[in-house]
């Protein structure tokens, strides 16, 4: 398209509809935004079965840290050198990672129950991460991994669970979070190598 050309007016309304969200932004603040936003390999952070990495040692934990922002959260995490030969992102949240399954109703969606009427949830039940849950900050786990060497021991699922959309007040702050749908997710199971 040519640059004197106006656009579609099609690409016009989508831009305005989308606009009426609080908390869009369009136009250079749009594009402000999206400079700050890093273009993530979406399988950077899918851990497969057998894969094995070692975590940056404590005089070298400061390089390899960061903080991710996903989804408008910040996403504590630690870059890591598979044995494969692949680089991968470590959320520190996969590390103590639960999911509550879901299933689509008439009227929307829901929890799965169990038999006493609980959230069926699953999770990793391992000694890792009942040290990463013990610890007192994010901080805190980044340290106690630093040098330590890590295996995929098992992927757990997949589990169909629940697709969030935020939901935010009138002034602009989030309110909580709403089910827009299911999506299957799984639970990589970590075990340290000695």
């Amino acid at each position: 398209m040519a640059k004197s050309e106006k656009l579609p007016e099609g690409v016009i309304m989508l831009v305005q509809r989308h606009a009426a969200v609080a908390g869009t932004e369009t136009g250079l603040n749009a594009i402000n935004s999206m400079k700050k936003i890093s273009n993530v390999d979406p399988s950077e952070g899918v851990w497969q079965k057998g894969d094995e990495f070692e975590v940056a040692p404590a005089d070298q934990i400061a390089e390899a840290a960061f903080v991710a922002m996903v989804n408008g959260n910040k996403a504590p995490a630690i870059a890591v050198h598979c044995t494969n030969g692949q680089d991968k992102v470590l959320y520190l949240s996969t590390l103590k990672k639960n999911v509550v399954v879901y299933h689509e109703t008439e009227d929307g969606y829901e929890t799965v129950k169990n038999a006493d009427g609980t959230a069926e949830t699953h999770f990793a039940d391992t000694p890792l991460r009942k040290e990463v849950m013990s610890k007192a900050t994010v901080g805190d786990i980044v340290t106690s991994l630093a040098g330590r060497k890590f295996k995929v021991a098992d992927v757990l699922g997949p589990y169909k669970t629940s697709r969030l959309k935020a939901v935010y007040g009138d002034n602009g702050q989030r309110t909580g979070y709403e089910v827009v749908g299911l999506r299957n997710t799984s639970i990589p199971v970590f075990e340290e190598v000695k």
